[in-house]
This record gives structure tokens, C-alpha cells and sequence, in this order.
């Protein structure tokens, strides 16, 4: 059961081991989840974001971010590219990410990368997740270093 269960999770995250752009997207994508969880739970992390004031150049920056993924997403939908979704799927979590915690500087998401300061903020529901997140992404870490290792060797 359990082999079963890691075999599908090593198919849908790095293909076996073959494909490390497919376990860095999902390391990315669990990064900047793991940042919006640390945003919604922990009110010291206000202190690294840089809020970009109400104003035109906000407008413009939504409109041209929603514009882009509309356009990306009906032209992945036509074509049908498997590593273009790759692309749709981080830029998706991207976009939640800024609209989540309006970070542009990313100097959250930096912050979280920092696996020390997970023991910082106490022992409950929101270190459980964090630390599982972590532990995914390290496995993800070494299964991209294994595809890495792979392709080398095909070439």
C-alpha cells in the first residue's frame, strides 16, 4: 500500500526520477505554498513584505499578469504542450502567492526558504505543516539531483 502510494506520488512529481523539471516546478509550487501558509498564520510575517501602494502601476501590473495567463492558458489548451502546463501551473502559484500576501519583492518567500526559523515560532498546526512541506521538498530535492544524474547519463 504504501509503496503504491509513493510509487504514484514519484510518477506525478519527477516521472520515476526522469523528468527534474517536473520536480523543480513542484519543489516551486510547494515553496510559494509553503510561504502563503506561513503569510495566513504568522502575523510577524508582515514585516517582510513590501506592500506596493494603490495606484496605476498596480492596475497595470494585475492587468498585464491576468492578460498574460488568460492568453497562456487558451494557447496551452490549443496545443496541448506538457511542459508548457509545467510553466502555467508555477506561473498559476505565482500569481496566488502575489495575490495572497502582495509581495513583489518575493523577501517572504526568501524568508521561508530559511528552514531555522521554522523552531521560532512554536509548536503547533502551522510547524506540523511547515515541516512537512519541508521534508516533501527535500525528497523533491533529491529526486530533481537523480533526474539530473539520469539525463547525464542518456546523453
Amino acid at each position: 500500500m504504501i509503496e503504491n502510494i509513493k510509487s504514484k506520488f514519484d510518477l506525478i512529481t519527477s516521472e520515476n526520477g526522469k523528468n527534474w523539471l517536473l520536480a523543480l516546478n513542484w519543489i516551486l509550487v510547494l515553496e510559494f505554498l509553503s510561504s502563503i501558509i506561513e503569510y495566513e498564520f504568522l502575523d510577524k510575517s508582515e514585516k517582510y513584505i513590501e506592500h506596493i501602494p494603490d495606484g496605476i502601476f498596480k492596475e497595470l501590473l494585475v492587468a498585464l499578469m491576468v492578460v498574460f495567463f488568460v492568453w497562456y492558458t487558451v494557447y496551452n489548451f490549443i496545443f496541448m504542450k506538457k511542459e508548457q502546463f509545467l510553466l502555467l501551473s508555477l506561473y498559476l502559484s505565482i500569481c496566488l502567492y502575489l495575490l495572497v500576501t502582495h509581495d513583489l519583492s518575493f523577501s517572504l518567500l526568501l524568508h521561508n526558504l530559511n528552514i531555522f526559523e521554522l523552531i521560532e515560532n512554536g509548536f503547533g498546526f502551522y510547524l506540523i505543516i511547515q515541516i512537512s512541506l519541508k521534508i516533501i521538498i527535500l525528497y523533491l530535492i533529491y529526486k530533481m539531483i537523480i533526474a539530473i544524474k539520469n539525463r547525464n547519463k542518456i546523453l
